[in-house]
């Protein structure tokens, strides 16, 4: 009886500790410092700065801008009396999470993109400092190889596209989502290891809830028990919730939300006015390297079938006007196009949930959504069961 009573305290001791951990534990300030190594002009540091911010909810609330000195080195301050994440937008060319607690931090960037044909491939940003970064640190290494590799897959797509060679397109689109499927299971493996400490947090953003939804409970719920405080855990828990009930209202067979956004002249373009016609509504960036290697599939699907009877609706997720009108003419892209100019915060995407670009969906004459997420040769396939076979 002894024993047990010895025990129970030590456990309730443990968890003391460590729901302590977030509040408790922390110096009130760390400092972080680093160096850009391309440093951008002034007219777009004044456009777009290096940001210090923290997420409130969906929004990103503008904590500090940061000054870099001549040789593009910089340092802050940052208040960590409650341990949190925090992020880096610098000069919209590079961004980068980190976890503020006790330890001080280094981290360097590539800045401006000095290459001459400019996709948006984000660079690995590697955080020094100790320990607390170093799940972030693998999280971003595994997708980023991720990224590189699907970028390459891609590149193959388009040429196999080009040579008609639909054995080499379905093996390269089952050895893309083999790629996806490789990145879910490591981020899994690492959310495992490190299901008790709060910036796991960081990794479960990148697992998809419809595919990992029962797995990503348990281990919020987990990390609510260790920290009550802790409000960005029950965030997710809520969006996941939300997410559910979008994914539901966008569910092959359903109507399709109507949406209104204006064009790249500012005239103003509803999805109900393509009643009476096949339309693809595509979610796509001028930044995204896969979404511009898609394009060629898509604009041969376009030609295809266009003249009976099937539109293209393009939504970006772009926030520079220039970027994405320039995307348009570059890749032939001769259909409607749509924006708010938002990124990620695009209306429309937040309507049906879009996360992940590139995405599309399928409407047909009555509006409804048939199909999702076609590329490559599936797109071509579903069309010609609707259209017919052309030549």
């Amino acid at each position: 009886m002894k024993n047990n009573i010895i025990k129970v305290l030590a456990l309730t001791g443990a968890v003391l500790l460590t729901t302590g951990a977030l509040h408790a534990q922390s110096a009130k300030y760390i400092t972080v410092t680093g160096k850009v190594k391309f440093v951008p002009s002034k007219e777009h540091q004044q456009k777009f700065p290096f940001l210090l911010q923290k997420r409130s909810g969906d929004d990103l609330k503008v904590i500090d801008t940061i000054r870099v000195k001549a040789d593009g080195s910089y340092s802050f301050k940052v208040n960590a009396s409650k341990p949190d994440f925090y992020e880096l937008d610098v000069y919209k060319w590079d961004r980068a999470s980190f976890w503020a607690n006790k330890e001080n931090l280094k981290i360097d960037f590539r800045g401006e993109d000095t290459a001459k044909i400019k996709i948006k491939n984000p660079p690995y940003v590697f955080i020094e400092g100790g320990d607390e970064n170093n799940l972030i640190n693998d999280v971003n290494f595994i997708v980023y190889r991720n990224y590189q590799n699907t970028i390459a897959i891609s590149q193959l797509q388009y040429k196999a596209s080009l040579k008609k060679d639909t054995t080499m397109a379905k093996n390269l689109e089952k050895f893309m989502w083999d790629q996806y499927d490789d990145m879910d299971e490591r981020i899994k493996l690492l959310v495992k290891m490190n299901s008790t400490k709060p910036q796991v947090l960081y990794a479960l953003n990148y697992l998809s809830p419809r595919r990992n939804k029962e797995f990503i409970v348990a281990t919020l719920n987990k990390l609510i028990t260790l920290y009550p405080k802790f409000t960005p855990a029950k965030n997710q828990l809520e969006n996941i919730a939300k997410a559910e009930a979008i994914a539901k209202k966008t569910a092959v067979g359903s109507p399709a939300m109507d949406f209104t956004q204006n064009d790249v002249n500012g005239k103003p373009i509803k999805l109900s006015s393509y009643k009476g016609k096949y339309v693809l509504v595509d979610f796509w960036a001028s930044w995204c390297g896969p979404c511009r290697a898609e394009n060629p599939n898509v604009v041969k699907a376009y030609n295809k079938y266009h003249a009976k009877g099937f539109e293209i609706l393009g939504v970006s997720l772009d926030d520079k006007k220039d970027k994405w009108v320039e995307a348009i003419t570059k890749d032939g892209l001769t259909w409607a196009h749509v924006s708010d100019l938002k990124g990620w915060k695009n209306a429309a995407a937040k309507m049906y949930n879009i996360n992940a670009v590139p995405s599309n969906l399928l409407l047909d004459k009555n509006g409804n959504i048939i199909a999702k997420d076609l590329r490559a040769e599936e797109l071509q396939q579903k069309l010609q069961e609707i259209f017919g076979k052309q030549d």
